[in-house]
């Protein structure tokens, strides 16, 4: 199996997770508004996007210039970290995602009986599912190592910190003291660093 088929393997357990548990969630009780987080997607379309559109574009002919330029070499040991991101990455965003339940939401929202879940790898961090989807995406711009996938991931982690800040904000509003002070002591993304 070459590297590729196994990110895209990694990629597709993950959607076919999410479509299966997205109809066990509570029902939306409020939401930020018309889009209700939902134009996060676009920055997330857009940064993989630039990680993976600007190489097959070159296989075409298309001339791409510095995008297109290859960063870091092909080697095995990257592909050891490369398999190893994004497995990490696939079992953080499921397992934090099975701890969250019927809480999680796509769009910036409250549920009907919202829980504030602390438990599991939210002790740890209070976004584990950006997290994981962090790390596989991390692991695939790696894979291919190219100038537009750098910033394809800048992308993707600058659209992750301003829809966990709008969520942040939900929650406080709805949890008050209780999410504060669990915000206090848990990081957002990096156990004891961010």
């Amino acid at each position: 199996m070459t590297i590729q088929l196994f990110i895209l393997a990694c990629w597709i357990i993950f959607a076919l997770y999410w479509m299966l548990s997205a109809s066990s969630v509570k029902p939306i009780e409020k939401t930020t508004g018309w889009l209700s987080g939902n134009w996060y997607t676009l920055l997330f379309l857009l940064g993989y996007a630039f990680i993976v559109g600007f190489r097959p574009l070159a296989r075409l002919g298309v001339a791409i210039g510095f995008l297109g330029s290859r960063l870091i070499p092909v080697s095995i040991p990257l592909n050891a970290v490369i398999v190893s991101l994004l497995s990490a990455g696939l079992i953080v965003a499921i397992a934090a995602r099975r701890t969250l339940a019927g809480n999680w939401s796509s769009e910036v929202a409250i549920k009907a009986g919202h829980e504030l879940i602390t438990s599991g790898l939210y002790s740890y961090v209070r976004n584990p599912i950006y997290a994981g989807i962090l790390i596989m995406a991390l692991g695939t711009a790696l894979s291919f190592g190219t100038a537009s996938a750098a910033i394809g991931y800048l992308i993707v982690v600058l659209g992750v910190y301003l829809k966990y800040s709008d969520e942040e904000r939900i929650l406080v509003r709805h949890f008050g003291s209780q999410y504060t002070s669990y915000k206090e002591h848990t990081r957002a993304l990096i156990p004891f660093l961010w």
